[in-house]
């Protein structure tokens, strides 16, 4: 088929000669275009017609578009053009990007240092950051929606970024070297869609009935349909931020329903547990990040790039544009050049703590310098003297170090700060030197009942972190405050690690629980949920147990561990724990609805005769619905309640 035959088959604009199709969407088909008045190329984004035609839908799609269009940053993709009210289709022109999205960049950088990571964040922030200060809210920020522009490779040979396939929508090609200086142009990440998540949240319709959004990106608040506000969005980044450290996502499920689940229960391995190299301050700033209570969020995502800003500094990597564009420009050498670059740093910075009797922190910065150079003798010789301090020092309550005896991996790790389920102690045997044993029998007296480990950590890619062995520690959770004091860490969320680590003090506790009418034991002891009670801080279990006869939700088969924390600075003497049974889904039918009808319930929708199974946030669901046959429209509502089966039935003369 030629070119003239495939434009012929194309949406016909009056201002834009469509080129070809570039994405498709949930929402809409994103083409490159040409704007027949300027001459240049755009991309013109095209909403689906279940969509055009619904007249309050089209109606704010021009609205949110001339919105969106106010928002000039080098960090948003700009909106050139919304179609007019007489026109027939609804579209968007908007700067056409040349690159791919974060989604195959991160596809494709499995292994992205955290500082590139942090690097990425900061400027995405800085768009979000202008976006809210002109009241507009993204409430859908993921990789899929953020595109890259990069510096052309040193090679002149293609590369992998060449490859137009790998084009993310409104975006066809990697950028180019400019003629004129020779220079490579610098990294740039480009936000896109503002105002789009907006309208379909206020309708409640997306092109297949599913949960609005990106589950697995999505703030708890969102999912239960709270107030969003610019702490939404910092969660996104959060998301984002994580799976930069970690290589994956933070919350994942075999379908949409548990992702959800996990995303309301706040259920993640830590980011340096799955990857240690990232250290442990990146790892806790991310933790704040996706804090379930917006509260314990940083309030703007200025605020976020504050905190990623301020380690970066300190690793003496203040350029941070320049960092981005170094690692893309050839990020093998790069790879191999920073630990060269912060191992001294962190050395230097964790000499310091240790001579200031901030041993936390000293272990904090000695355990991502080994991480880094793991057969650094240096390092090691300064972490044995390190675990003996804290013992000398009488410490061995506040300071948990374990060592795991292992040559062959890369000499001796340490893991600090991070709680594990307590087993008994075992060692794998090697050969070690007289001074690793001396620092094993140092940490297995102060902790004895850690698991130590001589076993590489495999990632989900199924290939060894290099030069690591995994080292599980406890620390008690005065240690943990110590290590994060420049970075508060979140409430607890009710899905905490158990841990081995000694308790030290008391905290005011207050239980939030779903379903309400459910049984709280704390510690095999009665608590009536919603009533602050005082707990010694460190692990507990805790069982809930639904009302007799309650079928909406599936009990919890045996008690789960929690961790009440020490109180941070700066953070409230209560802390609010969230526990809760998961929601069994409903299933509704659609009877009496005549051929080819369907019912849009929010984000559900329903056809004739089918039942519809619906994942639950709560005990029962009444959104407004709309009964659609044969461009007719008849507004009603139907109820949803967990774990129930109902029939919904089409309105009398609709």
């Amino acid at each position: 088929m030629t070119a003239t035959a495939v434009r012929d088959d194309l949406p016909k604009l009056e201002k834009y000669e469509l080129l070809g199709e570039i994405g498709h969407g949930g929402m809409a088909t994103v083409y490159r275009a040409r704007d027949l008045r300027l001459g240049r190329e755009v991309a013109v984004k095209i909403i689906h017609r279940h969509l055009r035609d619904n007249r309050e839908v089209a109606t704010r799609f021009i609205a949110e578009g001339r919105a969106a269009a106010k928002l000039k940053h080098r960090g948003i993709v700009e909106v050139y053009d919304v179609s007019g009210e007489d026109e027939r289709e609804r579209y968007l022109v908007v700067e056409l990007v040349r690159g791919p999205t974060l989604r195959q960049l991160l596809v494709d950088h499995r292994d992205l240092p955290a500082e590139i990571g942090a690097a990425m964040v900061i400027e995405l922030a800085s768009a979000i950051d202008h976006a809210h200060a002109s009241g507009v809210i993204h409430r859908d920020i993921k990789p899929e929606n953020v595109l890259v522009c990069l510096p052309a490779r040193d090679s002149s040979a293609p590369s992998e970024d060449d490859d137009p396939r790998k084009s993310g929508p409104a975006s066809i090609e990697p950028a180019s070297r400019s003629p004129k200086s020779g220079r490579d142009s610098e990294v740039s990440l480009k936000i896109t869609d503002f105002g789009i998540a907006k309208i379909l949240d206020a309708q409640g319709v997306t092109s297949t009935g599913q949960v609005l959004g990106s589950p697995a990106h999505m703030a708890p608040e969102q999912i239960e349909g709270g107030e969003v506000d610019p702490r939404t969005d910092v969660f996104a980044l959060g998301v984002i931020f994580y799976e930069c450290l970690a290589g994956h996502l933070p919350f994942d499920g075999k379908n949409p329903a548990q992702v959800l689940r996990r995303v309301l229960e706040g259920r993640y391995e830590p980011a340096e547990r799955e990857r240690p190299v990232v250290g442990t301050t990146f790892s806790c700033i991310a933790d704040r990040a996706l804090a379930l209570d917006p509260k314990d969020r940083p309030d703007t995502p200025g605020a976020l790039a504050a905190l990623l800003t301020k380690e970066l500094e300190a690793l003496g990597l203040s350029d941070y544009r320049r960092e981005l564009e170094d690692y893309f420009r050839d990020p093998d050498r790069y790879r191999a050049e920073l630990s060269g670059r912060l191992v001294p740093v962190l050395v230097a910075r964790a000499e310091a703590a240790r001579r200031s009797g901030k041993l936390a922190d000293a272990a904090r910065d000695f355990n991502r310098a080994h991480a880094l150079k793991p057969d650094d003798l240096h390092i090691l010789k300064r972490m044995t003297q390190l675990a003996r301090s804290s013992r000398s020092a009488g410490l061995p309550r506040k300071l948990a170090l374990v060592a795991a005896a292992s040559l062959g991996l890369g000499g001796l790790a340490y893991a600090i700060v991070r709680a594990v389920r307590p087993q008994p102690a075992t060692l794998t045997a090697s050969p070690v030197t007289e001074e690793i044993a001396s620092v094993a029998a140092t940490a297995e007296a102060v902790a004895p009942r850690a698991v130590i480990t001589a076993n590489p950590t495999v990632k989900s890619t199924g290939t060894p972190e290099p030069g690591t062995a995994s080292a599980s520690a406890s620390a008690s959770a005065s240690a943990r405050a110590s290590v994060e004091a420049s970075v508060p860490e979140p409430k607890a969320t009710g899905v905490a690690p158990t841990s081995s680590a000694v308790s030290h003090g008391e905290r005011t506790v207050k239980f939030i629980i779903t379903p309400r009418t459910a049984a709280l034991t704390i510690d095999n002891q009665a608590v009536t949920p919603g009533v602050p009670i005082s707990l010694k801080v460190g692990p507990h279990t805790a069982m809930i147990t639904p009302q007799a006869g309650d079928l909406s939700c599936d009990p919890w088969q045996s008690p789960r561990g929690f961790a009440v924390t020490a109180r941070g600075e700066g953070e409230p003497e209560e802390q609010h724990i969230r526990l809760g049974l998961p929601w069994r889904p409903a299933k509704v039918t659609l009877k009496g609805a005549p051929s080819g009808a369907v019912a849009q319930c929010g984000t559900v929708t329903l056809t004739p005769g089918s039942a519809r199974e619906v994942p639950m946030m709560g005990a029962s669901w009444q959104p407004k619905c709309k009964f659609i046959h044969e461009g007719s429209v008849v507004e009603g509502s139907v109820n949803f309640e967990a774990g129930k089966s109902s029939d919904a039935f089409w309105p009398t003369g609709g």
